[in-house]
């Protein structure tokens, strides 16, 4: 564990104000970052991650201690999100949401920004149709989709972080990405290689 993880953790085990505040403050960003891919939602990510930080500041107690802290912190997320999305059904799974300092999932996705005004409204196109066919996977096939593809988790980490077989777990990004291949041919006539996209 970094060394000023740990301090700060022990700080929290002793009560001080200090060490939670320095802790949440040093880790807020990528909670809230991580509860807005997993629930594609800014209002339901907002209410995530004061939920996730509640739960960390909670069982800040129950954490070992010699292990290292973010691992550990995102589980809490991902569990915190995970029983979000088995309550409820988000509606979306937005592409603007963040994968880098500078840069959104829409960003990935599509061309280099250009001035051709023709590029641009292709660009836009298909930021639209990757949000409607993302928006109608399954809440869990957009988890494991987003934990494989935006955390860069192994299949094994995602079987571990939430609780899923890991045979579940390929079969899952298995289907998610069929069915965004799918939804994508049926909607656009998107093909790759011959192939329906």
């Amino acid at each position: 564990m970094d060394t000023d993880d740990r301090q700060l953790v022990l700080k929290c085990r002793e009560g001080r104000e200090e060490g939670y505040r320095l802790l949440l403050t040093r880790y807020e960003g990528y909670i809230y970052s991580l509860c807005y891919r997993l629930a594609g939602r800014r209002e339901d990510a907002l209410e995530l991650s004061q939920e996730a930080l509640l739960k960390v500041v909670t069982g800040i107690k129950s954490f070992q201690v010699n292990r290292p802290f973010k691992p550990w912190l995102r589980q809490v997320v991902i569990n915190t999100c995970l029983n979000f999305l088995r309550r409820h059904t988000p509606e979306t799974l937005s592409l603007d949401q963040p994968v880098g300092e500078d840069f959104s999932l829409g960003d990935t996705l599509a061309t280099r920004s250009s001035d051709d005004p023709q590029a641009q409204v292709e660009w836009m196109e298909t930021r639209q149709a990757l949000r409607m066919a993302l928006s109608r996977l399954p809440p869990l096939f957009r988890l494991v989709l987003t934990l494989r593809h935006q955390e860069e988790m192994s299949y094994q980490e995602i079987a571990d972080a939430t609780g899923l077989p890991l045979g579940t777990v390929k079969t899952y990004l298995f289907r998610a990405r069929n069915l965004l291949r799918q939804s994508l041919s049926d909607l656009y006539g998107w093909e790759v290689n011959g192939r329906a996209l």
